[in-house]
């Protein structure tokens, strides 16, 4: 029998074939082969707000497939999942949508969530095996996950059980009434099933990961009543399948920078939150950190913000704005972060500077590159909204996966293309005093080089225009 290719075999050949700094299409059908159609599609719905409003995608870190869930508020009432295997570059589906009640947005049967912007706030927790949404703002309220008894969510969804002909839920209705599918038992409520306090809503939230004590562990932010300055959570995720329980905490506050519609990243080498923040008034941080090994869930206001500016290599003022998606390079130590605008957009690199304990220290000033594209080839972006969660980096590929905006290719045809991002490191030019440490940087750059490549090495080895709302 031949071997069955691995989404991590094919998307390493396909950058193998790709030079830094350049893009590679990894998808090969169209996101609209994957919609449901007939009796079992929403009426009068449109499977493009999925990606075009305020979402994000989860990237599976264990097999190398892409999961994608939204709509929400104003734009698109189904609930459905759709996976994209890395293994065949195709999009499927994971769910059928569930009926909703177009008058209150409510769920039929309640087990799975309604439709929503998601923002940064959807994830995947690799030790449990689960796609993870906190919602954002959901079908026809804009606001958290309900139900008419009340507040639901967190929700899992459960990668093992997707099916394309089933629902998503284990009470839910379908739209196709005259042959009702059955219910996939796929979403896990976990509202019952955690201690501590949830944030009153998740509008502009943004996530990230990193494993803590052989826990998955998502912090994240959350902003009450869109101040601008949201709080640093971390929510503790128990065994899903043996009836662990999970955690919130509040574990930081930010005072020194602004934030709305955002995305994050983890430093996993140095522990540090990184978030894109807004230049508003008196803010002028483009960044928002927190000092992970300072979180402090007894008292929260001892773990301030720290902003962050950011300048071009030709050190004039780099101005963030809500577009941009963000994710860390641990091989290279830098971010990178993709804007997304008209004709692709532009990938920017900034190294993170920490001082000799790896915290940050009195330099809050970093430089950010812009990265010419080395290939022809790349998505289209023009995002209405903002990439916000749809740019990941994976260890194990050594890139970022990137989904395209949602575009009508012709009549009732759309893509979503995925894109893979292969990314470089910038040296910046020293400034006249620095010449002097020249060699010793050359230095610290080879190491750095050769650590990329082992890094790389051993783990691979181990809506038409118009329909979006203006929320």
């Amino acid at each position: 029998m031949a071997h069955a290719e691995t989404s991590f075999e094919r998307l390493s050949a396909l950058l193998d074939a790709t030079p830094a700094g350049g893009w590679v299409k990894a998808s090969t059908n169209y996101f609209s082969d994957a919609w449901p159609t007939g009796a079992d599609a929403v009426p009068s719905g449109f499977p493009p707000g999925v990606v075009r409003a305020w979402s994000s995608f989860a990237w599976d870190t264990s097999q190398g497939n892409l999961m994608l869930w939204g709509g929400g508020h104003a734009n698109y009432a189904g609930n459905e999942m759709y996976v994209w295997d890395g293994a065949t570059g195709a999009w499927g589906r994971g769910s059928l949508p569930s009926k909703v009640d177009l008058s209150t947005g409510f769920t039929i049967g309640g087990s799975a969530p309604p439709s929503s912007h998601t923002y940064d706030n959807n994830i995947y927790l690799p030790i449990n095996n689960m796609f993870l949404t906190f919602g954002g703002a959901a079908i026809k309220t804009g606001s958290i996950f309900e139900t008419p008894q009340g507040r639901v969510g967190p929700f899992m969804w459960d990668p093992l059980k997707a099916d394309p002909a089933k629902l998503g839920g284990s009470t839910d209705s379908g739209w196709n009434t005259a042959n009702p599918p059955q219910n996939g038992d796929m979403w896990i409520d976990r509202h019952g099933s955690f201690t501590g306090t949830e944030p009153q809503s998740y509008i502009n939230g943004t996530t990230a990961y990193r494993a803590e004590n052989g826990h998955d562990v998502v912090y994240f932010t959350a902003d009450q009543n869109a101040s601008g300055f949201p709080s640093l959570y971390r929510y503790t995720v128990g065994d899903v399948r043996n009836g662990g329980t999970d955690t919130f905490e509040k574990v930081g506050l930010s005072m020194n920078s602004a934030g709305f519609q955002a995305a994050a990243t983890i430093d996993t080498l140095h522990g540090l939150y990184i978030k894109t923040a807004t230049v508003t008034g008196p803010y002028t941080s483009d960044l928002t950190i927190w000092d992970l090994d300072k979180a402090n869930a007894a008292n929260p206001a001892s773990n301030l913000d720290i902003g962050i500016n950011l300048v071009k290599a030709d050190g004039t003022d780099f101005t963030m704005n809500s577009f941009y998606g963000i994710d860390y390079d641990p091989s290279l130590n830098a971010i990178f972060l993709w804007d997304g605008n008209g004709n692709g957009g532009t990938v920017w690199e900034a190294e993170v500077l920490t001082d000799a304990n790896g915290k940050i220290g009195s330099n809050t000033t970093w430089t950010v590159h812009e990265l010419t594209s080395s290939t022809l080839d790349h998505p289209h972006g023009s995002f209405a909204t903002g990439v916000l969660g749809k740019w990941h980096y994976d260890s194990a590929l050594g890139a970022f996966i990137a989904l395209d905006e949602a575009t009508q290719v012709s009549g009732g045809t759309w893509d979503a293309s995925v894109w893979l991002y292969k990314p470089e490191l910038v040296a910046a030019v020293p400034e006249p005093e620095t010449y002097v440490m020249l060699l010793a940087g050359l230095g610290l750059m080879g190491a750095m080089i050769r650590r990329r490549r082992n890094y790389s090495n051993n783990l691979r080895c181990a809506q038409p225009d118009g329909i979006v709302s203006k929320d």
